[in-house]
């Protein structure tokens, strides 16, 4: 999905740091709702068509904020769309992800899904094999869904790691290492 307000930002020169507050929460809502499209897509599934108008409803509120601080008629009073609704569009986008594509199984202790206990499973291989740190690019080789995790929820500005029912696998931020242990 293309937002708006990315071509706005490009065409007036602006970036997301010369907004004022309330756009800048505005476009950290879209991100959330991008991550959910894609993490929806990759299930195979589509949105609802009223997701998709409320997310449009919120780029375009967006665009009307960066008009406004380009212009200089900001007052602030304009209200942001679906305000009491952003969780309940992040609700419908994990819903709609979930919606027949998850696979429960009843496996090692309580884990639910296939997914997570692969990534156990990954994690668990790694661990009993004696290596007690492991580097993003072994992670890859050694472990793909580990891998394809933590590139998909990768923040240079948080903690970064999975942390499972009975192992961790968490970076550290001094030397890019992924430590594993045992719980």
């Amino acid at each position: 999905m293309e937002f708006k307000y990315i071509e706005e930002l490009k065409n007036n020169g602006l970036n997301i740091n010369d907004l004022p507050e309330d756009a800048q929460i505005g476009i950290d809502q879209l991100k959330n709702f991008l991550k959910g499209l894609n993490m929806l897509e990759k299930s195979g599934k589509k949105p609802t068509q009223k997701t998709l108008r409320k997310i449009k409803a919120m780029d375009k509120w967006v665009c009307y904020e960066i008009y406004d601080h380009i212009n200089e008629t900001d007052s602030n009073s304009d209200d942001m769309p679906y305000e009491d609704e952003i969780d309940e569009i992040n609700d419908e986008l994990i819903e709609e992800t979930n919606a027949e594509t998850t696979i429960f199984e009843k496996k090692e202790g309580n884990l639910q899904n296939k997914l997570a206990f692969e990534i156990e499973t990954e994690i668990k291989t790694i661990f009993d094999s004696g290596i007690e740190f492991i580097e993003i690019e072994t992670i890859k080789l050694k472990a793909p869904k580990c891998y394809n995790l933590l590139f998909d929820t990768y923040d240079p500005e948080s903690d970064n790691g999975i942390i499972t029912s009975y192992y961790s696998m968490l970076e550290n931020k001094q030397d890019g290492v992924f430590y594993i242990n045992k719980k």
